[in-house]
């Protein structure tokens, strides 16, 4: 796979430097793709919306032009800049700059470091900030250039490799700029289409990469039968000398390394020396069972002229992932079977309390012979014959005390009416 084919990058950064720029609007940077065919005499453009131009005024035509290496000594078809070379060295070479607009152009060239994104965007230093690296190495032969409509020019530069330059993989972009400001506004939008610059420095080639700042946060799942999901961060930087295209893996076990989840997106964007990216990654079916250890693991190979070196890294963290839906259904289905049965036991004799206390105020009141009715036969009525007595152990301490009055007043009135009506005498 050719690293250098890389899809355009734009971003936006302000224009600097005027104070009327104060407020600027993102600038556009395009780096054209590394697959760029010169088949039928195409040649990558950046399709440009109306803007009120600083240069003719004119603001109906679409603003576009391409970039792309020359063809000489340093080979044909080039998709961008690419040089292996030693301390000292000095190159030479074109960019092609064709003008695919109604109108002319005047367009500003530099050249700038290039760094990889967080997101993992090949970048470009703004204008107006210094580089430090083969940004600064780079010098073109004109610091402003005109072209005609449909016109095509070549527009040299020049690398100068210090002699104190680092081994390995230096990065930067030759930069065509148009700068625009709306009439009657202080907002200048600067668009920016630049092609690649990558120098291999002569000396040992480092490829190396590190894992940290690893943290896993657990999602909860509302289903006690289903499974969770965790988001695994971590940070990745390229600390070697050599361009890499790394690969991730991530994974999330369980206790004693049951319920191996792996995820990740595998291959990652190429990541310059310097660089770092800051990952995040989903992982789903993870199953909640007291803890999560999550795993991160990458393997990066050097790309470019004379890559293939490897290098590696892991890192790992851990968090709870405590399966609270379960243990909710668990905890009430202990709670059930625990406290049912003194639950049913309790309504059971509340039931037999209430059936006895009903059967006692149903009977009829006790008669003596002499046809006077006993206080106690009045208020608490006997139960009626052949009704089914009731169960002592279901009675209460009051209604125990109450049937044995009514039993001992049932006692004295049959005593009073086989005596004729008559109390014993003292």
């Amino acid at each position: 796979m050719n690293r250098d084919a890389a899809a355009p990058v734009r971003t936006h950064r302000p224009a600097r430097g005027a104070a009327a720029l104060v407020g600027a609007l993102a600038a556009l940077l395009a780096l054209v793709p590394a697959g760029a065919a010169r088949a039928g005499g195409e040649v990558p453009t950046v399709p440009v919306a109306p803007v009120v131009s600083a240069l003719t005024g004119d603001t109906t035509g679409d603003l576009s032009w391409g970039l792309l290496p020359a063809d000489n000594d340093h080979g044909t078809d080039r998709p961008n800049f690419s040089y292996a070379v030693g301390r000292g060295d000095t190159i030479s070479d074109t960019v092609v700059l064709t003008n695919h607009s109604a109108q002319r152009l005047e367009l500003r060239t530099y050249a700038a470091d290039a760094f990889t994104t967080t997101s993992g965007q090949l970048d470009l230093l703004p204008a107006g900030e210094t580089s430090t690296d083969l940004g600064s190495w780079i010098a073109l032969g004109a610091g402003t250039v005109t072209v005609d409509p449909g016109q095509s020019l070549d527009v040299p530069f020049t690398i100068t490799v210090p002699d104190d330059a680092s081994p390995g993989d230096h990065s930067a972009g030759v930069i065509t700029s148009l700068v625009q400001q709306a009439s009657a506004s202080t907002v200048a939008l600067d668009r920016r289409l630049a092609l690649r610059v990558h120098a291999r420095v002569e000396g040992a080639l480092a490829p190396t990469v590190e894992v940290s700042d690893v943290e896993v946060v657990h999602h909860d799942v509302a289903n006690p039968f289903g499974t969770s999901s965790a988001t695994v961060r971590y940070t990745l930087t390229n600390t070697g000398n050599a361009r890499v295209v790394p690969a991730e893996s991530v994974t999330v076990t369980g206790p004693f390394g049951w319920a191996t989840i792996t995820g990740g997106d595998g291959e990652l964007p190429e990541l310059l020396p310097g660089s770092a990216l800051e990952r995040e990654v989903a992982v789903t079916g993870v199953r909640p069972l007291g803890r999560a250890d999550a795993s991160v693991a990458v393997t990066a190979t050097a790309v470019g002229i004379g890559g293939g070196a490897t290098a590696s890294d892991d890192g790992g963290a851990q968090t709870w992932a405590v399966p609270w839906a379960a243990l909710a259904l668990v905890s009430l289905v202990l709670l059930v079977a625990l406290r049912g049965p003194a639950l049913v036991a309790a309504l059971r004799r509340r039931r037999a309390a209430r059936a006895a206390a009903g059967g006692g105020r149903a009977a009829g009141p006790a008669t003596s012979t002499s046809g006077a009715v006993p206080e106690s036969s009045a208020a608490d009525p006997a139960p009626e014959a052949g009704a089914a007595a009731p169960d002592p152990s279901a009675l209460t301490t009051d209604q125990l005390e109450e049937a044995l009055e009514r039993a001992r007043a049932e006692g004295r009135a049959q005593t009073l009416a086989e005596r004729g009506g008559r109390e014993p005498e003292a």
